[in-house]
């Protein structure tokens, strides 16, 4: 049975008679054990340093030091404690950060930049800390000082500060910045109804795309300009064209299918590993991305990726005669895409142009359309 506040030594030693006359000479030995040439033995912890430096400055080989007193005690206390210690501290850190605001996300705008909602609120926030943010009074606020919200709703979700905008809409009329309604085709006027504005065509112009057919504005009897917002029905003949170039001899770069994948991760522009492989081909494509790693990741780990592609010359020999037919159709199809559904086609025509080999094919079709038909607006692109 070991005895309370002693330290146990196991050592290995020949001459054990002459070692232990030294060591009884100034240490207290308890319960000696000899198995070959091992020897056990225990001594008062409060001397164990001191034996052990005998023994080593003697050249004896130690193989086994146990402490059973308040070594063995301190030790798992500060084990023990230091894991708890540890773990409260990652705790309370947490709680500080979670305390704070770090982001600002903003939702809902269209008109409104999404920089100067942030920049308002930053300005206007004492500080990051959520006891301190007034939800309510950046409510406000914002809708004080920016006319194009009509509601807006602010409120601290985990540890972003989340704004929700309702833009206001106003009538065209109070917008104040009238635009003319500018023709967005080429085409013949063939009927006008005018509602509001000056017109500056006619039945039976020519217009192109860009041209103005009704200005914002009223002139009175006196020669008075009043700025008014342009409505106008404008109908008129368009002419929509698209084109297709036919090669009946060509020379292209194809893909054969093969590729080769090689990628890095750089830290700070310091590359920590890479995958790369030796391009082996003799005719290729390459592309390259570039990503972050992970998302929401305090180090920015960037993947980098090069992938190449083998190509192979191949050549194309075609017949135009033999495949007009279905390039008038992929032509057509492609023209009637900026066909309305109840727009009337007046007219189809294509147009051939050929010179070593080459087709210039033009199919044109005169539509029907509304050109003028609603407010002072840009019209979509046709």
């Amino acid at each position: 049975m070991k005895k309370y506040n002693r330290s146990h030594f196991k050592i290995k030693s020949l001459n054990l008679e002459k070692l232990f006359n030294k060591i009884c000479k100034q240490f207290v030995i308890y319960d000696i054990k000899q198995d070959d040439n091992f020897t056990q033995f225990e001594v008062e912890e409060s001397e164990a340093d001191k034996l052990e430096k005998f023994l080593k400055d003697s050249n004896i080989s130690i193989e086994q030091i146990k402490h059973y007193g308040w070594r063995k005690r301190l030790k798992t206390f500060f084990k023990m404690w230091g894991i708890i210690a540890g773990l409260i501290c990652g705790i309370i850190l947490y709680c500080l950060q979670y305390a704070f605001v770090f982001r600002i996300d903003v939702w809902g705008c269209e008109n409104i930049e999404q920089e100067e909602i942030v920049k308002f609120i930053n300005h206007n926030l004492s500080s990051n800390f959520k006891a301190n943010i007034d939800t309510e009074k950046l409510e406000i606020e914002l809708k004080d000082n920016f006319e194009q919200i009509s509601s807006v709703s602010v409120a601290i979700i985990g540890q972003s500060l989340v704004v929700n905008i309702n833009e206001a809409v106003l009538p065209e009329e109070m917008e104040g910045d009238f635009q003319p309604i500018i023709s967005q085709y080429d085409g013949m006027i063939t009927a006008i109804n005018l509602v509001q504005g000056t017109l500056n065509v006619k039945v039976g112009d020519i217009v192109q795309k860009g041209d103005v057919l009704v200005y914002p504005y009223v002139s009175d009897g006196e020669g008075e300009v009043m700025p008014v917002l342009p409505r106008a029905e404008i109908k008129a003949d368009v002419w929509l064209s698209e084109n297709e170039v036919f090669y009946e001899y060509q020379i292209k770069e194809e893909r054969t299918g093969r590729k080769i994948d090689c990628w890095t991760i750089t830290l700070f522009g310091l590359e920590i590993y890479s995958n790369l492989s030796d391009n082996i081909f003799e005719n290729y494509e390459s592309e390259e991305t570039s990503s972050y790693l992970t998302q929401n990741n305090l180090l920015p780990f960037i993947y980098n990726k090069i992938t190449f592609y083998e190509t192979k010359t191949i050549e194309i020999i075609r017949n135009f005669e033999q495949e007009k037919n279905e390039v008038f159709e992929k032509l057509r199809q492609k023209t009637l895409i900026s066909v309305a559904e109840n727009e009337i086609i007046k007219d189809e025509m294509v147009s051939v142009k050929q010179g070593g080999g080459v087709y210039y094919i033009t199919l044109t079709l005169t539509v029907e359309k509304d050109i003028g038909e609603g407010y002072g607006y840009i019209f979509p692109q046709s």
